[in-house]
């Protein structure tokens, strides 16, 4: 092999590496989103949090889709009640879930080009306040990493009814009412 086909092959091979490096650039991460419905329950009231997973890649599809998560110290992990991630759907994969360590993960073998799955987990408010969930980043295996996504859900130790709603605004309103007076 003389220089010049040496050459010739060397710039093949890098203009070759530059394109490959290109099209992975380009390829968009998974999306994840989280949301618990309802998003208010009374102290040991159940919930459904809902994690759906997008490929925004329409071309494209994305394998070895992964993510993981883990309850905050105040939401209890009962079961699974559902979803697509590792069915046969997505190409088959892995579910896993442990509500005694209060977690769950998901892996769907391929989700195609626009593709979304979801699963769905019954959980409990074990304490009151507002509990922020937060997934852990999503990853394929021939993409970039997605961002995590989170969802609150509020616990409480009463929701008002209609009338207590009433009584808490004409409260507030007398107590507007009287400051205005007062300033003036």
């Amino acid at each position: 092999m003389n220089q010049r086909s040496s050459r010739l092959i060397v710039t093949a091979v890098l203009i070759s590496a530059s394109f490959a490096g290109t099209a992975f650039a380009q390829t968009a991460p998974p999306v994840v989103t989280k949301s618990f419905n309802p998003a208010v329950v009374l102290l040991n009231g159940d919930s459904i949090a809902t994690i759906s997973v997008t490929n925004p890649n329409v071309a494209l599809a994305l394998t070895n889709v992964q993510f993981s998560d883990i309850m905050p110290a105040g939401i209890d992990l009962i079961t699974q009640t559902g979803g697509t991630c590792s069915t046969l759907a997505t190409g088959g994969g892995m579910f896993s879930i442990n509500p005694g360590t209060e977690t769950f993960s998901s892996t769907s073998s391929v989700l195609a080009g626009g593709q979304s799955c979801t699963i769905t987990v019954r959980v409990r408010g074990t304490a009151i306040g507002a509990h922020v969930n937060t997934t852990s980043q999503v990853t394929s295996s021939n993409a970039p990493p997605g961002a995590a996504a989170s969802g609150t859900l509020t616990v409480v130790s009463d929701i008002p009814t209609f009338s207590q709603w009433i009584l808490m605004t004409l409260a507030a309103a007398f107590v507007v009412t009287a400051l205005i007076r007062l300033q003036a």
